[in-house]
């Protein structure tokens, strides 16, 4: 029997995380960039070789919005995650900073500690470096926990990647897929370094202060209601892009348009006292909001 595990890929938006994976799974490159909205997962199996025998992983590769301040919707996506690839942009260093600004401690927030691997995205635009092996390695080396040893050699915890020409992809994952097969306990983490981080990241998990904060609980009011979530979240996609919202600056009017598309979705399998309470709710969160 094989074994299989939750992995998420975490980093800014356009740093290239679905094109990691694209180059991962199906050995292409699509040079177009598309916000992923809400959350996609592919499949890829894998033979680890191990010491003891060859082990048949499955990975679930979770793809995620990244965009900051959609906390609840990050937070409903890191449920049950065996590991994570942290990815920032070579050519953009203020992407790196923004793995522990953010996405670590939004992380860590929900499941502590797990196996991670980061990347350095982008190699075949050196010429434009504004981060490298040096620093992408000085940050990892921070989040080892315990697992030294439990890589081969060849492979590490650090990578410069990039998805255009392949370079070092498949190497990436495979080093995550080695640390999640690590049969030995990690060592006690220095917890103090990941609730200090915690600590710079957003401490309340809905935050509708802002706009991104009034969709976020908007998406997630709508999540409550069912169990699937990747269903869920087509839908959602679906829903978002016929209100014509651009998640990293979203109108107000989109938003309101995606209330009441929502509430017509609603008016299907719901009373009309719940349907107009769950639109009035949402419609509250969008007038409080900044922006």
């Amino acid at each position: 029997m094989g074994v299989k595990k939750k992995v998420v890929l975490l980093g800014d938006s356009a740093v290239g995380k679905t094109s990691l994976i694209r180059r991962f799974v199906f050995d292409l490159f699509e040079d177009s960039y598309v916000a992923t909205i809400g959350s996609k997962v592919t499949r890829k199996d894998l033979r680890i070789p191990t010491p003891n025998k060859t082990v048949d992983l499955t990975l679930m590769i979770w793809d995620i919005l990244g965009r900051e301040g959609y906390v609840g919707l990050h937070a409903r996506t890191f449920a049950g995650v065996h590991g994570a690839v942290l990815v920032a942009d070579m050519t953009r260093k203020d992407t790196l900073l923004g793995l522990e600004r953010y996405w670590i401690p939004t992380l860590f927030k929900v499941v502590e500690t797990v196996p991670m691997v980061f990347v350095c995205n982008k190699s075949d635009l050196a010429a434009e470096r504004g981060c490298g092996p040096a620093e992408i390695g000085e940050m990892a080396s921070r989040y080892e926990f315990g697992l030294r040893g439990a890589l081969p050699p060849g492979l590490a915890s650090a990578w410069t990647t990039s998805a255009r020409t392949g370079e070092n992809v498949d190497d990436a994952f495979r080093s995550l897929g080695h640390l999640l097969l690590w049969d030995h306990p990690p060592e006690d983490p220095v917890r103090e370094l990941y609730q200090s981080l915690v600590a710079m990241g957003i401490s309340r998990t809905k935050d509708t202060r802002s706009l991104i904060g009034a969709l976020d609980a908007i998406i997630m009011d709508f999540c409550e209601e069912f169990a699937d979530d990747r269903l869920t979240m087509v839908v959602l996609r679906q829903e978002i892009a016929r209100a014509g919202i651009d998640v990293k600056r979203p109108a107000r009017a989109a938003v309101l348009g995606l209330i009441d598309f929502l509430a017509d979705l609603e008016s299907g399998f719901k009373d009309e006292k719940t349907v107009r309470g769950n639109r009035e709710r949402r419609l509250r969160w969008v007038s409080d909001a900044r922006g």
